[in-house]
C-alpha cells in the first residue's frame, strides 16, 4: 500500500534535519572554542566521571606539590640557614677562649673578648627567634612565641629542671676577699687578705639555667629565704617519711587505729616495739606480713598498702581489706608510686656571690651542707651530698624547682624548656601550667612538639627543629663563667696597677708602704690564680663547645636529611602532577584538526541542506502530478 507524502511533511523533515545539523555544528563550534569534549556530564557521562576523579587527584597533587612542599623547603631553607648561622657564631665563641687560654695582660684585650662574647651570646639566642611567615621556627608548638623574651619584663615563673648527675660539675673558686675594694682612701685601715690566706678551691655544683633567681630578705641580718627545692627520684623501694592511721574495721562497723610507721627504712607496724622491725616493699610484695591477731598487710597489684583481716567472716571466704590514713584521723590510701622524691635540705640562702658563700661548702664540717646562690644560681654542694648525687645511677633524675620574677631582653623563655608555672595575673592567681608531662616519668620523645607538613597520600615530613637540639641554656651559662671570670680579673689587676702607682709615688714610707708591698703581693697572687682559673676553664670549654657543634652538626645533619628527602618527593610530585595533566587533557581536551575537519563539513552539508531545503519549501505537491 503506497503512503502519500504530503508537501508539509517534506517541509518538517527538511526542517528537523536541518536543526539536527545546526545542533551538530553548534556542538562542535563549542568544543572548539573550549577545547573540551563535553559541556556538560550528560553529554558523556563516562568522560565526566573520569574527569571528576582525575581532576580531583590532580588537586591534591598540586596542593601537596605547589603549596605543601613549597612552604616545608622554605621553611627546612630558613631553619638550615639559622643553624649554620649559630655553628659560626659558637666557633667564634670557642676562637674567643683560645686568646683567653693564651693570657689576658692587655686590657684593651680583655674588654674586646668581653664585648665579643657578650655579643655573640646575644646573637646566638637571636638566631634562635627566626621565624618563617610571623611562625617561629624553634618553639614547637607555640609558633606565636619567640624565643627569647623581647624585652625586659617582670613576672613570676616558678620553673622545675630536671637533670642527672652528670649535670654536676665542679667550678673553681678564688678566695680574694676585699682587695678589690683597696684604693687610696682604705688601705691604711682596710681589711685585706694576706698573700698566703689567697688560695683556690674545688666547689661541686648545680648550675641553673638561669641567674638571678628570686630570693627574699627574711630578717635584717642578712639572712635569705626563697622557694628552692632540690631532690631525686629513687626507684619503688624507697619510703616517704611520715606515720599512717590504720582502720581495722569489724563486721559491726566497729573501728580501731593502729598507727604505723612509714621512714627510709620501710614500714613498722608496731611502733611501740623496741627495736621496731621494719618490711621493704618487696617483701610485702612476696608475702603477707603479721600486723596483729587475724590481720596481715601486702602490696597489691595497683601500688597500694592493703591490709586484710584474715579471721573475718565474709560472703564466699573473701578477705577483709582496711585502708590507711595518711596521718593521725585522717582516713585514705596510702599509695606506693613506682617512684620516691628523696628530698634534700637547703641549708643555706644567699643573695650574692661572696667569698663566705663557697666557702660555706668547703671541708668535712660542711659535707652536708648545701647552699643556694641567687646571684649566680648555683646550688653549691658539699662533700657528702655530692657524693650521695654523683653516685646516682646515670638515668637518675635530679629535680630543682626555683622561682624567677626579673627577665632581661634575651633570656631564654622556660615554658620552651622546662615544667613551668606561669603567674601571668599575679602571683596570687591560678598559674598557667606548661609542660606538665615532665613530670610524670613518661618518655618525653612521645611529646617532641613536632611540626609536619602532608606532602603526598598518608605521606608527611617534618620541618622544624626543637630548641633543646641547639640552643641550650648551657651555651650562654659557660659564657657567662668566662665573663665572670674576665671581670673578676680586670678588677684584680686594675686595683693592683693604682697600689703600684701609690708604691712607686714615694709619699708612703715604713708600715704604709710595707702594707703596700704586702697588698700588691695579695693582689699579685690573687691575679695569677683568677688567670689560671679562667685558662683552665677556657681549655676545658674547647672541648665543650665541640660538644656543642657536633650538636649543631647533628642538627644540622637532620634538616638536610629532611630537605634531601623533600627534594625527592617534590620529584616524584612534579612527574605524578604531569602524568595526571596529561591524562586529563586526554580525557578532557578535544582534538582540535579533526574538530575543524569535522566542523568544515558540518558546514558543507549545512550549506548542501539549505539548498535543497529552499527547493523543497517552495515547491507545491502540484508541481509533482
Amino acid at each position: 500500500m503506497a503512503m502519500r507524502i504530503t508537501t508539509k511533511m517534506m517541509q518538517n523533515t527538511s526542517l528537523r534535519n536541518l536543526n539536527t545539523n545546526k545542533s551538530r555544528q553548534e556542538k562542535l563550534t563549542n568544543q572548539l572554542a573550549t577545547g573540551k569534549k563535553i559541556m556538560r556530564p550528560s553529554d558523556d557521562p563516562i568522560i565526566a566521571i573520569r574527569s571528576l576523579k582525575l581532576n580531583g587527584s590532580l588537586d591534591r597533587i598540586e596542593q601537596y606539590f605547589e603549596n605543601n612542599s613549597e612552604d616545608a623547603e622554605k621553611w627546612l631553607s630558613l631553619t638550615a640557614s639559622a643553624i649554620d648561622t649559630s655553628a659560626g657564631i659558637i666557633t667564634s665563641m670557642s676562637t674567643e677562649f683560645t686568646q683567653v687560654s693564651n693570657g689576658l695582660e692587655q686590657a684593651k684585650d680583655r674588654l674586646a673578648i668581653m664585648e665579643n662574647l657578650k655579643n655573640y651570646k646575644k646573637e646566638l639566642y637571636a638566631t634562635g627567634n627566626a621565624d618563617y611567615s610571623g611562625r617561629s621556627l624553634f618553639t614547637g608548638y607555640r609558633t606565636d612565641q619567640p624565643l627569647t623574651f623581647r624585652e625586659d619584663k617582670t613576672e613570676k615563673y616558678t620553673i622545675t629542671e630536671q637533670i642527672t648527675n652528670a649535670g654536676i660539675d665542679t667550678m673553681t673558686f678564688v678566695k680574694t676577699g676585699d682587695l678589690t675594694g683597696l684604693n687610696k682612701g682604705n688601705f691604711k685601715d682596710q681589711k685585706y687578705l694576706s698573700e698566703y690566706d689567697v688560695n683556690d678551691y674545688e666547689v661541686a655544683r648545680i648550675r641553673l639555667a638561669y641567674d638571678n633567681v628570686d630570693v627574699t630578705a627574711k630578717d635584717n641580718s642578712g639572712n635569705y629565704e626563697a622557694n628552692v627545692k632540690l631532690g631525686y627520684l629513687s626507684d619503688s623501694g624507697q619510703y616517704l617519711p611520715g606515720y599512717a592511721t590504720i582502720n581495722l574495721i569489724d563486721d559491726n562497723g566497729s573501728k580501731t587505729k593502729q598507727t604505723i610507721a612509714i621512714d627510709e627504712k620501710g614500714i613498722c607496724f608496731d611502733t611501740n616495739a623496741n627495736p621496731r622491725t621494719y618490711y621493704t616493699i618487696d617483701e610485702l610484695k612476696e608475702n603477707a606480713k603479721p600486723l596483729g591477731a587475724a590481720h596481715k598487710a601486702y602490696i597489691n597489684e595497683d601500688g597500694k598498702l592493703q591490709i586484710i583481716d584474715t579471721g573475718a567472716t565474709k560472703p564466699e571466704d573473701c578477705e577483709h581489706s582496711y585502708t590507711i590514713g595518711f596521718s593521725q584521723n585522717e582516713d585514705g590510701t596510702y599509695v606506693f608510686d613506682d617512684k620516691y622524691m628523696t628530698s634534700l635540705k637547703i641549708d643555706k640562702v644567699c643573695a650574692k656571690a661572696e667569698d663566705s658563700v663557697y666557702e660555706s661548702v668547703l671541708g668535712d664540717t660542711n659535707k652536708n651542707q648545701i647552699t643556694y646562690v641567687a646571684e649566680t644560681g648555683e646550688l653549691l654542694l658539699g662533700s657528702a651530698i655530692k657524693k650521695e648525687l654523683t653516685e646516682l645511677p646515670n638515668d637518675a633524675e635530679i629535680r630543682v624547682t626555683y622561682d624567677k620574677k626579673n627577665w632581661a631582653e634575651g633570656d631564654l623563655d622556660p615554658v620552651h624548656y622546662f615544667y613551668a608555672e606561669r603567674y601571668e595575673n599575679g602571683e596570687n592567681e591560678k598559674p598557667l601550667i606548661y609542660n606538665d608531662f615532665k613530670l610524670d616519668w613518661t618518655d618525653e620523645a612521645d611529646h617532641v612538639q613536632i611540626i609536619e607538613y602532608d606532602i603526598g597520600n598518608n605521606q608527611s615530613i617534618r620541618v622544624n627543629t626543637t630548641a633543646d637540639e641547639l640552643y641550650t641554656h648551657d651555651i650562654g651559662r659557660d659564657v657567662d663563667d668566662v665573663l665572670g671570670m674576665i671581670e673578676a680579673y680586670d678588677k684584680l689587676e686594675n686595683t693592683k696597677t693604682e697600689l703600684e702607682k701609690l708604691r712607686d709615688s714615694g709619699v708612703y714610707t715604713g708600715d704604709d708602704l710595707t702594707k703596700l708591698e704586702e697588698q700588691i703581693a695579695s693582689l699579685g697572687k690573687a691575679i695569677t690564680l683568677t688567670k689560671e682559673k679562667a685558662q683552665r676553664k677556657c681549655e676545658e670549654l674547647q672541648t665543650t663547645f665541640k660538644g656543642y657543634l657536633q650538636q649543631n652538626s647533628l642538627a644540622e645533619t637532620r634538616c638536610g636529611s629532611r630537605e634531601s628527602r623533600l627534594k625527592l618527593i617534590q620529584n616524584r610530585l612534579s612527574i605524578q602532577k604531569t602524568n595526571f595533566e596529561e591524562l586529563v587533557s586526554t580525557n578532557e581536551d578535544a582534538d582540535y584538526t579533526d574538530l575543524a575537519i569535522q566542523l568544515k563539513s558540518v558546514e558543507m552539508t549545512y550549506e548542501a541542506a539549505l539548498t535543497s531545503i529552499s527547493y523543497v519549501m517552495k515547491t507545491s505537491l502540484l508541481q509533482f502530478i
